[in-house]
């Protein structure tokens, strides 16, 4: 028996090494327990993954995830979702973690279920350079040695020209090919899939996806399914915000973003005038849509003037650069945005972690921590030309640009610098956060950075991330999210040490909430405005699937999920002292604007270390995990049908 529904549970495995291909169902009854998507994707890694493997290792395998509304008429859900073991060198010792990440576009996760696909599981090594050509029933293995070496951009362009123009496309670039453990790839252009993925792609010898089927989707029940996408479509299209949104894309975060995302090193006045809205409009050339989405947010820019002049590229540029940029003390706009070009189109970079890793070691250099021996000779500049270098050099993997290329915790093995002392973002398991707690606060957001087991925001966003939102606002959320009545009573008591609302407890149902949108595709720009809840979800799962759900029911699908996530990570030695506040936000920053401190969400106290790990012991509470060890719990797991993985709790 099978299910008839917009997700079938087709699982396509393909050993590069062989290119044997294998072909199976998930069952119903697991169907319904993981929800589909993103949801299987964890089983399968669950169930087919080695423990201890390095990543770049042949045995390490890429689970490829296209989420259960992909292809339908559904407003905002394209996302297709990775989960594998991360190049990321995450603690001293050397752990990684196995970590998803997600991504949308236009054609890369519709292309695969049109081809029959609702898994794409890729495991062994290519013998040469190679892409995957995923057409309807079918995977074939296809020489790229021609393509090795290209940029992300010209090798995109290219397998569009050889595969017709409705090809979806994943393709990483130069770093990803020499292992860098912080490169990126690029679906259909304009989205990034997981800083360390890329790298792990490259030890595959696979420079490249592409898929293009010609198959239908199709929901259980369409009349009603139909009905309540239009409902939610037309929601979205009065948005308040929409105006704004369709003119400038995620451009257009900048008014909570110069308060928020504030590195501290310019008054704000002179930040809004180099990198503000008007800086972006001039630089924006079209905003792009993903597959599927009312509002549009990626970007295709055109630098104006300079040295770069004419220069095109696509993405999202704006706050990497505006961030960045001051980071770096780059006053030109267009030199940092070329920057992002460099990563997205080209090398396959994460631009976060490059130019904060440059502002580090420069830094370390100026203050004499860091020499010109260590260095290979080279003297770190405080100018855009260093920093050009520095990044060439890392992304070939030459000189001490090799170190760079394996991240924050080689830096440590190899000059005793603690990645702790790097005064911005904050870093936890290896990875650099994007968002700092102290300009942003401590909302529930950044809660999930640290208990996560890969440190990225992936999708949890809610109201709590724009600053001050009443708390009426915030509970009525949850409250269509389907999180019980209890629950909401324990989360909205003050208490001295967390402020009007208990953020570990709160983060719990972030984290499942963030499942349930990666396993069905909803973008966390409709879960972040509330244009769409927990509720709608399960009326358009129900009408896709042909059985019927509740969002309760989702969020208990959405937990399970997230404990068996964390439950491999546990096997691969994780627990609570790897969930690690970066000591970094309980340093005050020290800003023209006056020291910034750690505070809670309504601002009306700072935060210490001690409060934090409050914080995180209700955190574990909420979840019935062992609050000591930050794990799940025997108990826990028979609640949640999970009993069969109880050994990974044996590490």
């Amino acid at each position: 028996m099978t299910l008839e529904g917009s997700y079938e549970g087709r699982v396509w495995k393909i050993d590069l090494s062989t290119g044997k291909l294998e072909k199976w169902r998930i069952d119903p009854q697991t169907i319904k327990d993981f929800i589909g998507g993103s949801g299987i994707g964890w089983k399968l890694a669950a169930d087919l993954m080695k423990p201890k493997v390095d990543p770049f290792s042949p045995e390490n395998i890429m689970i490829f995830n296209p989420s259960v509304f992909v292809g339908t008429l559904t407003p905002g859900t394209p996302k297709l979702i990775l989960i594998t073991k991360f190049a990321v060198i995450a603690t001293e010792d050397g752990k990684h973690f196995i970590g998803a990440a997600s991504a949308g576009g236009r054609y890369f996760a519709l292309g695969l279920k049109r081809a029959g696909c609702d898994h794409l599981v890729i495991t062994g090594k290519a013998e040469k350079p190679t892409y995957l050509r995923v057409t309807d029933d079918n995977v074939e293995l296809v020489n790229a040695s021609d393509l090795w070496g290209k940029g992300i951009q010209e090798v995109t362009n290219e397998l569009v020209r050889r595969e017709g123009e409705n090809a979806g496309v994943y393709v990483i670039g130069r770093a990803g090919e020499k292992l860098v453990r912080h490169a990126i790839g690029i679906v259909d252009k304009t989205n990034s899939l997981g800083r360390g993925a890329a790298a792990v792609m490259g030890s595959k010898n696979l420079k490249a996806i592409v898929t293009k089927g010609t198959g239908d989707i199709k929901v259980a029940r369409p009349e009603e399914f139909q009905k309540i996408s239009k409902e939610l479509r037309d929601r979205a299209r009065a948005w308040h915000f929409r105006p704004t949104w369709l003119k400038m894309g995620l451009a257009a975060g900048w008014r909570d973003f110069i308060h928020t995302q504030y590195p501290g090193k310019w008054p704000k006045d002179k930040w809004d005038k180099l990198y503000g809205e008007k800086t972006r409009i001039e630089t924006l050339d079209k905003v792009i849509p993903c597959i599927s989405c009312v509002n549009s947010c990626r970007l295709r820019w055109k630098i104006k003037g300079g040295d770069f002049d004419g220069e095109i590229g696509f993405g999202s540029p704006f706050s990497k650069s505006a961030t960045s940029g001051m980071l770096l003390n780059i006053e030109d706009h267009r030199k940092m945005i070329h920057l992002v070009k460099l990563g997205n189109d080209e090398d396959g970079i994460d631009f976060y972690t490059m130019t904060r890793m440059i502002d580090f070691v420069t830094t370390l250099y100026q203050q004499g921590k860091l020499t010109k021996k260590q260095t290979g000779g080279l003297e770190l500049k405080r100018d855009y030309d260093t920093y050009l270098k520095l990044w060439k050099m890392t992304v070939n993997r030459e000189g001490f640009g090799d170190i760079l290329a394996d991240g924050w915790m080689r830096l440590k093995q190899e000059f005793d610098i603690d990645p702790q002392d790097y005064w911005y973002g904050g870093i936890c398991k290896g990875v650099d956060f994007i968002y700092d707690a102290r300009p942003s606060r401590f909302h529930p957001l950044m809660m999930t950075f640290f208990t996560r087991p890969r440190p990225h925001h992936g999708g949890a966003h809610t109201r709590t991330n724009s600053p001050m939102k009443p708390l009426g606002e915030i509970r009525y959320q949850l409250e269509r999210w389907g999180v019980p009545n209890d629950a909401l009573e324990r989360i909205f008591t003050p208490t001295p040490y967390s402020g009007k609302f208990n953020v570990g407890r709160y983060a719990v149902y972030m984290e499942n909430m963030m499942r349930v949108n990666n396993a069905t595709g909803l973008c966390s720009i409709y879960t972040y405005q509330a244009m769409i809840h927990g509720d709608d979800i399960a009326r358009l799962y129900s009408a896709a699937m042909g059985f019927d759900v509740t969002a309760i029911d989702l969020m208990k699908c959405g937990e399970r999920i997230f404990n068996l996530s964390k439950l491999i990570n546990i096997r691969e030695g994780f627990g609570r002292k790897e969930d690690r506040v970066p000591e970094t936000w309980l340093r005050p920053m020290e800003s023209p604007e006056g020291k910034i401190v750690l505070m809670d969400y309504y601002a009306t106290r700072t935060l210490t270390k001690e409060d934090i790990e409050k914080i995180l012991d209700d955190y574990y509470d909420e979840r019935g995990w062992n609050v000591e060890r930050g794990i799940p719990t025997k108990e826990k797991l028979a609640q949640l049908n999970l009993l069969d993985y109880i050994n990974f709790l044996q590490t």
